[in-house]
């Protein structure tokens, strides 16, 4: 049935895959709209709602907790059992800056969290059957705070970009949710994982949370080792931790918070 006083159409049941290298999810039904997040190929998504012309489709990634609307062109649906199968099986996740796979007769380039939807108990070479080039990192394997770091370093540089998740543009939030979940750590929007530690015990791979209280915003850091943060100030840098110190010093909220996280298990 037709929500009253709206245009949008409640779907339930349907599901879909992102099968091209980025998909934008739109705030409104209309391509002006401001960028609500991108999903990377392989990631799925439910369809929860159309426009009356269904020219647009409302849709959920559950991995993150967002939604957006994509345009028809974009839907790509699955069955209801591949959808479950594909979210609850391992799958393998892009971790090389370009990636590359043959799709429908040419080459599909992949950017780092890009799934492929085999495990590493395929009985076939996958990456050859299917013509992939570049690396990638089984999701159901928690890396290492070493590894963790790797992943993240390949974002160095990175321009900020409302709504971003790739190395062309990345929301701040957002990026961070991104690293940890290649590295095979569930992070849903504005549900931090892991535990409050003692500034004292922060070891590389964890993480300086800044919130100001009255703005209600948030700003993080991943520590490096060697005194060293990695972070965002209008792109993607490693710098010492008494410049991100610094930055922050210039708040003009008067109530702050500083927290030292751990997610690496």
């Amino acid at each position: 049935m037709q929500k009253e006083k709206s245009s949008e159409w409640p779907l339930i049941d349907a599901f879909g895959i992102c099968r091209q290298t980025i998909l934008p999810l739109y705030r409104r039904p209309t391509f002006d709209s401001a960028l609500v997040t991108q999903l990377l190929f392989g990631e799925c998504y439910q369809t929860i709602a159309m426009t009356s012309d269904q020219q647009w489709f409302k849709i959920l990634h559950e991995d993150t907790g967002n939604q957006g609307w994509i345009t028809t062109q974009s839907l790509k649906e699955i069955p209801k059992n591949d959808y479950y199968k594909f979210l609850n099986n391992d799958f393998q996740v892009v971790t090389s800056p370009i990636a590359a796979i043959e799709y429908l007769g040419s080459n599909l380039y992949l950017l780092p969290g890009s799934r492929l939807h085999f495990s590493d108990l395929e009985l076939f070479n996958w990456q050859d059957h299917l013509g992939f080039t570049g690396s990638i990192r089984s999701h159901s394997v928690k890396a290492k705070r070493e590894e963790l770091i790797d992943i993240a370093l390949k974002y160095v540089n990175s321009p900020y970009q409302a709504g971003g998740r790739s190395i062309f543009g990345l929301d701040e939030h957002q990026a961070f949710e991104l690293i940890f979940n290649i590295a095979g750590y569930s992070w849903k929007s504005g549900k931090i994982p892991g535990g409050k530690i003692d500034p004292e015990l922060v070891l590389p791979g964890d993480l300086f949370i800044f919130r100001e209280l009255e703005k209600k915003q948030v700003k993080y850091a991943l520590y490096l080792g060697a005194e060293e943060v990695f972070w965002m100030d209008n792109r993607i840098k490693v710098s010492d931790l008494s410049e991100w110190e610094a930055f922050l010093r210039n708040s003009k909220d008067k109530l702050i918070e500083l927290e030292t996280r751990s997610i690496i298990s």
